[in-house]
């Protein structure tokens, strides 16, 4: 692409909006297509952290004996609803498959090559857009039960290390002194320094937006039914309100990214895995740091508006009723927790089985590019991918290395 061209991104999430930001600001004429452009999206009720040290892919050797145990746990860290199983199947397989010991070096050394580069993406932004103040470096504490739990986790720590990331120990005495409103079946921690936390993620999402706007960065609130094709190339998007033509259509709408891509022969492997989370605006505990509950993988995020508690994970497709017990059921592990005046809330992550997210140029079509699929790492990626993906388009001096991230490897 050169400047003066112009761009389609479909999806006004934080990674549709990213990327609407690096094409901006190398010269593009963009402008953003969603159904609901100030709507609720995954990247509205999210737990506001940066969490650049997670390079740790989410499929681990051995996982398969833990997943049976989680699932029949009705308010475990996931839930498996029995109507969506046979369209789970595929992608469940996959995820196993992606255990296996060389394949998880490999998605750590991918996940590794975005999050290095997040903080320096991110930050000319957040100071570009006036948010830079709302972002803190404050770390995150990964809470255990023992020691011992800890010690099963050796692989988790042991690919952090070798990707660079340090963290401190902390012992029982440490992780009191650091958070005290730990309940005392906590006994072991880890403090990861490297993480950032927001005031609010939908502040900043609503704060890019606005910025965008005023740098005259077209939105159009309408519902993206289809890709606008012409021989080998997309050039446009078949909106509600008619044909838009660009020379550039990224599809960067989370988890209803998937059927847009196969209506043009591309598939891949996408799941939404639901997240929830329960907002508290006066929780009667103070957190310094974020908190991350190891075995019942769930966190406690202290933001400007509220305590911030979620984190379980559930597959049941994207029309399926929410079930807010799920959140509730995470409030118990604070025990001086006051849970009054709570808000809740559910998200569609946008996950694929081997972590890794969908960026990259489309490998049948001209003028078509893919920015979605982050799981839980869109906030974190976010900066980074939209910037991958303009160098990618713009600056191919730079050498950009997109391809572990291509939908071709769904093929």
């Amino acid at each position: 692409m050169q400047a003066n061209q112009t761009a389609i991104v479909v999806g006004a999430g934080m990674v549709g909006l990213c990327c609407a930001y690096a094409l901006h600001m190398r010269g593009i004429k963009v402008t953003v297509v969603d159904r609901d452009i100030e709507g609720d999206k995954a990247s509205y009720g999210n737990a506001g952290a940066l969490a650049i040290s997670e390079c740790v892919p989410h499929s681990l050797p051995g996982q398969i004996w833990s997943i049976p145990k989680w699932l029949l746990d009705p308010m475990g860290p996931l839930s498996l609803r029995p109507a969506h199983i046979p369209s789970f199947m595929p992608w469940m397989l996959s995820y196993l498959g992606h255990s296996r010991k060389r394949q998880v070096a490999h998605i750590a050394d991918a996940l590794h090559a975005i999050n290095e580069r997040v903080s320096a993406d991110y930050d000319p932004m957040l100071h570009a857009i006036g948010y830079a103040d709302k972002v803190h470096d404050k770390g995150c504490i990964r809470v255990y039960d023992s020691y011992k739990s800890f010690k099963k986790n050796a692989l988790e720590w042991r690919i952090r290390k070798q990707h660079g990331q340090d963290y401190e120990l902390l012992g029982e005495d440490d992780l009191r002194r650091m958070a005290p409103a730990i309940g005392k079946a906590k006994q072991f921690g880890v403090f990861q320094p490297q993480w950032r936390i927001m005031d609010d993620p939908k502040g900043l999402v609503g704060c890019l937006r606005h910025w965008l706007i005023a740098q005259g960065v077209t939105m159009v609130n309408t519902n993206v039914d289809a890709l606008e094709c012409a021989q080998s190339s997309v050039v446009g998007v078949t909106t509600s309100q008619g044909v838009i033509n660009a020379d550039m259509t990224i599809v960067a709408a989370g988890a209803w990214s998937k059927a847009l891509a196969k209506q043009v022969g591309e598939s891949c492997l996408l799941e939404s895995e639901r997240g929830y989370n329960t907002t508290l605006p006066n929780p009667s505990i103070s957190l310094k740091h974020e908190l991350l509950f190891a075995e019942q993988m769930f966190v406690a995020s202290p933001l400007a508006i509220g305590l911030r508690v979620g984190g379980a994970s559930e597959f049941a497709g994207l029309k399926a009723a929410p079930n807010y017990r799920r959140s509730e059921s995470l409030l118990r592990y604070l025990p001086d927790l006051n849970t009054e005046g709570g808000t809740q809330w559910m998200g569609h992550r946008p996950s694929t089985p081997d972590s890794l997210p969908v960026l990259g140029p489309s490998v049948k079509w001209q003028g078509l590019c893919y920015a979605f699929g982050h799981s839980h790492l869109g906030m974190t990626q976010a900066a980074t991918s939209g910037q991958m993906l303009a160098e990618a388009l713009m600056q191919p001096e730079l050498n950009t290395d997109l391809s572990a991230y291509s939908i071709g490897r769904f093929s």
